[in-house]
Parts: structure tokens; C-alpha cells; sequence
């Protein structure tokens, strides 16, 4: 199975004056049709949150609209500034929990795909309270034997402090969960660059945005920094001997080297 990841996509109305620093939907419709031109097909697009930018109906609408050509399954799960009902009506299909977080469960060829929703209405920070942890409990004791889990906020402190301040409640409980049942990956977003870490054994891996950048500046109490690198998203290959992940750029490449040595015998 090959999963393509998109994540903090960040839409926004055009009629809306705000500061931007590129131009987040046409980056959107550039990874869209990215994703649509690779060889082989996905199998599906997970996006990990952030998906709008200030959670008007009019952003939803446009997301709805710039994803439309994707002809894969899509999942998604809310960030901190999406909204849950207007996010749940943007991807009616999907089969919502009973809950007041915005999660579920999918089953994909042998593969159980959680979404969790660990967002605070409000609030950038993440929260994975007692509700969650036993819908969790329920998701990750049923169906396929191998699973990813799907959270918008990493699990782990990056060591960007403006970014990491807003924490994570309740992540030694959902770290004990996970060592309980584990899961092959756990998928995030939030972060807008790349990264890996570990939560309770298990990779975990962050998706890179579409949109502008966090700075990497890991000084202690560095400024609040973005930086305009290069976007694109994440696929997974999940095969039986585990999971390989790649990142994909969309800005147009450099010129592509075949060396001569590549045609000796």
C-alpha cells in the first residue's frame, strides 16, 4: 500500500486580508496535481490537520473544491484551526465517532487507520483526555492486525520552543495506551517541516506542510521564526516487511543528472 501524506495546507479565503508568505492554495493545487501524475497511483491521501486557515465556511468550500481531483480515498483529521462540525461536513463520508472529537476508523486492505482528533476548540495545544483514550482503547483492540495512527499534534517535543509551549495533555497517558497496543507509525502534522521521533517505541513521523515553514532554530527561547522552503508531502510504503517513507518536493526540480558512469557495462 502506498499512502501519500498531506498536512497543514492552510487554505484560505481570497477575500480575506491577512499576512501570507506564499501562496497556500495554489501550493495545495501543486501538490494535488503532484499526487495526481505519481507512478504508482496511492492508494490513498491521509491529511493530518490545519487543512484551513481560519475555519470560514468560505475556506472549506475552496478546500473541498482544490482537493476535488484527487481520485484516491481521502482521510482527515482536524488541527487546531480547523473547526469540528464544519470539518466533518467538509468529509461526510468518513465514519465520524459518536464523539465530540472529530475521529474514526478506517480498514484499508489489512491496514486499520485510526484518526485521532487531539485538538482543543480554542486552543493550539493538543489533549488526549479520559473520552479519547477510551475510544482509542476500543479503536486499536478490533480489526486488521496492523495499524497507523493519525494525530495532528507529534506526540514528542521537537526542541523548537515557541512550538512545543502549547504541550500535549494528557501525552504520558496516551503513551502508555500506545505501549499497550502498539501501532507501525503514528502520523502527524502541526510541526510545518519533517521530522521523526519515538513515542512509547513507535516511529513517529511529521509531515511536511504545503505552506511556509517553521525556522529550525533549536536555541533556547529563539524567536518565532518561518522560513519559505520547499513544500510538498510525504508517502509511506507500508509492505510487509514494514514501512518505508519519502518526501516529495512540488517546486520544480533542479535539472535531473544521469551520470555516464550510470551507462557503462
Amino acid at each position: 500500500m502506498l499512502i501519500a501524506q498531506l498536512t497543514d495546507t492552510h487554505v484560505v479565503d481570497p477575500t480575506f486580508d491577512e499576512e501570507l508568505f506564499v501562496d497556500n492554495n495554489a501550493r495545495l493545487a501543486a501538490a494535488v496535481a503532484a499526487l495526481g501524475a505519481e507512478v504508482p497511483t496511492p492508494d490513498l491521501v491521509l491529511m493530518t490537520g490545519d487543512l484551513v486557515n481560519n475555519a470560514r465556511p468560505a475556506e472549506y468550500e475552496l478546500l473541498a473544491q482544490l482537493i476535488a481531483p484527487l481520485a484516491v480515498p481521502v482521510l482527515a483529521i482536524p488541527g487546531n484551526h480547523d473547526e469540528r462540525n464544519q470539518f466533518r461536513s467538509t468529509f461526510p463520508d468518513l465514519p465520524w465517532a459518536d464523539a465530540q472529537h472529530a475521529s474514526w476508523v478506517v480498514d484499508v486492505e489489512g491496514l486499520r487507520v485510526i484518526g485521532l482528533d487531539t485538538t482543543i476548540p480554542g486552543d493550539v495545544g493538543a489533549e488526549f483526555d479520559d473520552a479519547r483514550a477510551s475510544w482509542l482503547a476500543e479503536a486499536l483492540s478490533g480489526g486488521p492486525n496492523r495499524r497507523v495512527l493519525a494525530v495532528h499534534h507529534p506526540p514528542f517535543k521537537s526542541g523548537i520552543e515557541w512550538m512545543d509551549e502549547a504541550g500535549f495533555i494528557g501525552l504520558d497517558r496516551l503513551s502508555a495506551l500506545l505501549a499497550e497496543h502498539p501501532v507501525e507509525r503514528v502520523l502527524c502534522g502541526h510541526m510545518h517541516r519533517p521530522m521523526q521521533s519515538t513515542i512509547a517505541g513507535i516511529p513517529a513521523i511529521v509531515g511536511i506542510s504545503t505552506v511556509h515553514h517553521v525556522d529550525l532554530d533549536l536555541a533556547p527561547e529563539a524567536p518565532v521564526s518561518l522560513v519559505v522552503d520547499p513544500s510538498g508531502y510525504m508517502l509511506h510504503a507500508v509492505t510487509p516487511q514494514g514501512w518505508v517513507t519519502h518526501t516529495r518536493y512540488t517546486e520544480p526540480a533542479s535539472e535531473r543528472i544521469h551520470p555516464n558512469w550510470a551507462n557503462q557495462p
